[in-house]
């Protein structure tokens, strides 16, 4: 292997001992049994996930639990009775649904960040995906945040469904 392929020639800055890279299951090589999967360094935000472990993080950790994915999914399908839907469907469906909660969730805590608060609220989820070009459903979630807070106001339980029940909420969106 030439000394321009092995990356010896990417300079010290951007190597150390004790970095750790991630490595896609395509840049494994098969016969390469000390090639290495870890969660350290492996995207390029600055945000703190307090994972402090160094450990990879394990699949119920990165997703949403596959059965409420699986549940909604239902749910959104008329007559969803005659149609099953198959698992790489569901599953690929969860890490779309998990990586989007993830940049949306990255977006509003950007914006925390410059104003110097810890806790995301409603209004940060709404200027993110602004933000980031879902204007389309930032009506729709303003409408649902002032319902939701109009019935969970003093109420510290369990938001009752009527509140899904007008035009604008899918019924998918009954969490009961």
């Amino acid at each position: 292997m030439e000394n321009s392929e092995s990356g010896d020639d990417l300079g010290a800055a951007f190597l150390s001992e004790n970095s750790h890279y991630l490595v896609q299951a395509d840049d494994l090589d098969d016969d390469d049994p000390e090639a290495v999967m870890t969660a350290d360094n492996s995207d390029d935000s600055n945000h703190d996930d307090g994972d402090k472990s160094g450990l990879p993080l394990r699949e119920q950790d990165r997703f949403l639990p596959i059965a409420n994915v699986a549940k909604i999914m239902k749910k959104s399908i008329p007559e969803s009775g005659k149609v099953k839907i198959a698992k790489d469907a569901r599953e690929c469906v969860q890490e779309c649904v998990s990586e989007f909660i993830s940049f949306i969730t990255s977006e509003a805590s950007d914006r925390c960040h410059m104003e110097k608060r810890k806790t995301i609220n409603g209004e940060d989820i709404l200027f993110a995906m602004t933000t980031l070009g879902f204007d389309n459903y930032v009506e729709p979630l303003k409408l649902y945040l002032q319902k939701y807070r109009e019935t969970t106001k003093g109420d510290k339980g369990i938001p009752s469904t009527e509140m899904f029940e007008h035009e604008g909420f899918p019924k998918f969106l009954d969490f009961e």
